[in-house]
């Protein structure tokens, strides 16, 4: 793996290759028919890479070959790509680079790894590839694939410049991952948005849709934490793709967690990783703590990328009142939006706020969840777990 790493950090910075009919190329016919037919491409907004993880989790159960591409990663880029198979990473580097040089193209990192997790599953015939979207799906570079299985977490507020300023105009985006579906599995969707996916979308021929399946056991979306949902998302994922019958699926949650996404690293006191980065992560993250613990006295440690709507996020939190706002000190992350952008925003609304380093986090002998970005939860288990 020495090869492939030192070929992805010559790839840091560069600007990413979006010719996605050059990125076809990269694969014969047959093997574009076999992604096509073995992958289960993750579209949404939240919670792709948890339900991308659970699936892998439970199709690994079933003792077949499976992989899964996922990102970004939190500590060391081997997360991206997992399998229950040997996989010779340096030699797929070494065909995606002579790729490169015959096409006279730099791929960037996201299509480097996609590339070499596409043809990992090929060249082990693997049965199952789990496939998570970059940003969006229509113009992301999964959509290479064109899956006929798709899974749709949910619709939410973020790359609105890219996906559009409105739920449908994001939707679109989302479920034209591959213009010929046959199995469509939706998440956390608002009944408008459940409506319009059921009466529309003729490219996509059988729809299942979590809402109906829980409601049919006599529960309610609403009371489920995120964890929950993209768990039962997966398993009525799986026992389709299995060809299990659907209504056996538990609604019993099996407890597993992926890293950064609600993970509890203390419990005496309470420490809380989640990568949340958008209003309706941070809403969604803040509810299921809520549902849980007392949520008086919290200390929120945040950290955001540039780019990010800071005032929607900070207001939203304001507004509960029992949370302690505390802001990771600049420079501490990659891409990091310099908390001195935002601090005349905090004084004119009134908000009371620190700003401190990963320490004062750890240190911390309150209830404390670090949240605001993955490359920031990435950095503090580079710095402080590991």
């Amino acid at each position: 793996m020495k090869e492939l790493e030192e070929y992805l950090n010559s790839k840091i910075g560069l600007t990413k290759n979006k010719n996605l009919e050059k990125l076809r190329s990269f694969f014969t016919e047959p093997q574009l028919n076999k992604l096509m037919n073995g992958t289960t491409s993750i579209v949404g907004t939240n919670g792709k890479t948890s339900t991308a993880n659970f699936v892998y989790q439970l199709l690994c159960k079933e003792t077949t070959k499976v992989l899964m591409f996922t990102s970004p990663h939190l500590v060391h880029f081997s997360e991206r790509i997992q399998s229950n198979n040997e996989i010779n990473f340096d030699y797929l580097a070494r065909i995606v680079q002579d790729f490169e040089s015959e096409n006279n193209i730099t791929l960037g990192y996201f299509e480097t790894l996609f590339l070499i997790a596409c043809k990992a599953f090929l060249d082990n015939e693997m049965d199952y590839f789990i496939c998570e979207a970059g940003i969006g799906g229509m113009l992301d570079t999964t959509s290479v694939i064109q899956s006929k299985n798709v899974v749709l977490t949910n619709i939410g507020r973020d790359h609105q410049d890219l996906l559009g300023y409105t739920a449908l105009e994001v939707l679109d985006q989302k479920i034209f991952v591959s213009n010929n579906i046959d199995n469509l599995f939706v998440g956390d969707l608002s009944d408008e948005l459940v409506k319009v996916i059921e009466n529309n979308y003729k490219h996509c021929r059988s729809k299942y849709f979590l809402k109906y399946f829980v409601d049919s056991k006599s529960k309610k979306i609403t009371n489920l934490t995120a964890n929950q949902i993209n768990y039962l998302l997966a398993s009525l994922t799986v026992n389709s793709l299995l060809s299990s019958n659907n209504e056996e699926v538990s609604l019993e949650f099996n407890h597993n967690f992926v890293e950064g996404r609600f993970e509890i690293i203390n419990r005496n006191p309470l420490k809380i990783l989640d990568g949340a980065h958008n209003i309706d992560g941070f809403i969604k993250t803040l509810e299921d703590y809520e549902k849980e613990y007392n949520s008086e006295d919290t200390y929120l440690y945040l950290g955001f990328k540039n780019g990010k709507n800071i005032e929607s996020i900070i207001s939203y939190i304001n507004s509960k009142k029992q949370y302690k706002l505390n802001f990771i000190e600049e420079d501490s992350f990659f891409d990091q939006q310099n908390p001195e952008k935002f601090i005349d925003y905090l004084k004119d609304q009134n908000i009371e706020y620190r700003i401190v380093n990963f320490g004062a986090f750890s240190s911390n002998k309150n209830p404390s969840i670090l949240l605001g970005s993955l490359y920031l939860i990435g950095e503090y288990k580079k710095r402080i777990i590991t």
